[in-house]
């Protein structure tokens, strides 16, 4: 009974940090408002009307929460598997560049199969380059956080080269790719003026419960968990924690690669520029983290940060806060987060320890004198 109390009280706490965490980022960041002269009420309300105020206002916060979602689930799957990459900026722009020299190619396909296939070579694109960190990991023995963190810069440079030279469509010399044709841009949501909202908005609870599912009700998801869980343990009941690690980075290499075709066909811009990855990588793993590595919970995670973003940039026309003040509070809600996480895991450390019972001294029998 006590080690189910303590169960509880730890799962208690796991929830109730990201609120926590949240509370403590509205906190500060209306102290900062307030420090540069500026009303909270007035940044709330413009935050808000910045937000979800309006339905394009809306549509972006939405559409920008979708590469976050599928970073973070990619994260996700990798840590359960016992995994460590961040390599997701990397996969984020390969997966973008073969749907662009796909989506490039598509000028005459129609929108019925050309969406289709620039989504399916995001999602080849992301993998292949995470395949590269998989292999320097299972063959090679290369630490895939070190590999993958490489490979981002990599994955940078060849971008770069490819929009100045053979991707280039740009007359006035800006680093830019041709313009996609129309037949693969991802149908808009109607009703919502521009291209402010996409049907990739489908993407967010299809993905997450598809990973769910995975997770829960597959024997690859079984193996994932196991492998997570304890490599030892999983190696004696037949699981290869190798070949799990490997296709486990490949998925969420996949992930990243979709996030990449979402930016950029599903974004405003019909073209692939410089910087299109916009930091998408390394904010996913927070989403991650903030949603405790929950693939429903990511939703929520992905809005929040995603609003962030939306937000600080309608503070800044409206009231001429510095739009450095999102930057800033997404680094303090991944502080809060790890922060959280050391004391989330410590306590339901303590609280296990204090549950179990201690063990029952025992007297040791003595034979009676003169008996054999």
């Amino acid at each position: 009974m006590n080690a189910l109390r303590g169960r509880g009280r730890a799962d208690l706490a796991r929830i109730l940090t990201p609120i926590a965490v949240l509370a403590v980022t509205i906190v500060a960041a209306a102290a900062l408002v307030l420090a540069i002269g500026v009303s909270p009420a007035a940044a709330g309300a413009a935050f808000w009307q910045g937000t979800f105020g309006t339905p394009v206002n809306f549509g972006t916060t939405l559409t920008q929460a979708v590469p976050l979602l599928l970073v973070a689930l990619g994260w996700i799957i990798t840590t359960k598997a016992g995994r460590l990459h961040v390599g997701f900026p990397g996969q984020i722009i390969a997966g973008g560049t073969v749907a662009t020299t796909v989506g490039l190619l598509c000028g005459d396909v129609p929108p019925i199969v050309a969406v289709p296939l620039t989504a399916l070579a995001g999602i080849v694109g992301g993998a292949l380059w995470a395949a590269i960190t998989a292999w320097l990991w299972a063959v090679r023995g290369v630490l895939e956080i070190v590999s993958s963190l490489l490979l981002n810069l990599v994955a940078v440079q060849v971008a770069t080269w490819l929009i100045r030279g053979p991707l280039r469509g740009s007359l006035d010399g800006q680093p830019q790719s041709a313009t996609f044709p129309m037949s693969t841009l991802w149908p808009a949501v109607p009703g919502i003026p521009g291209h402010a909202l996409s049907f990739d908005i489908v993407l967010m609870p299809v993905c997450a419960v598809l990973l769910v599912l995975m997770l829960a009700r597959t024997r690859f998801g079984f193996d994932v968990r196991a492998s997570g869980g304890n490599e030892t343990a999983a190696r004696w009941s037949g699981i290869d924690p190798k070949k799990t690690g490997v296709v486990a980075i490949l998925i969420s290499g996949g992930f990243a690669g979709l996030a990449g075709a979402a930016l950029l066909f599903a974004g405003s811009a019909p073209w692939m520029s410089d910087g299109f990855e916009a930091g998408v990588g390394f904010n996913g793993i927070a989403v991650a983290l903030l949603a405790r590595n929950s693939p429903v919970g990511a939703i929520l995670a992905a809005i929040v940060f995603s609003s962030l973003n939306v937000g600080g940039t309608a503070l800044q026309a409206k009231l001429d806060v510095p739009s450095s003040l999102a930057a800033v509070l997404q680094g303090a809600v991944i502080v809060l987060v790890l922060l959280s996480t050391v004391f989330v895991h410590v306590r339901a450390k303590r609280s296990l320890t204090s549950a179990t019972p201690a063990p029952v001294p025992t007297t040791p029998v003595r034979e009676p004198a003169g008996r054999v």
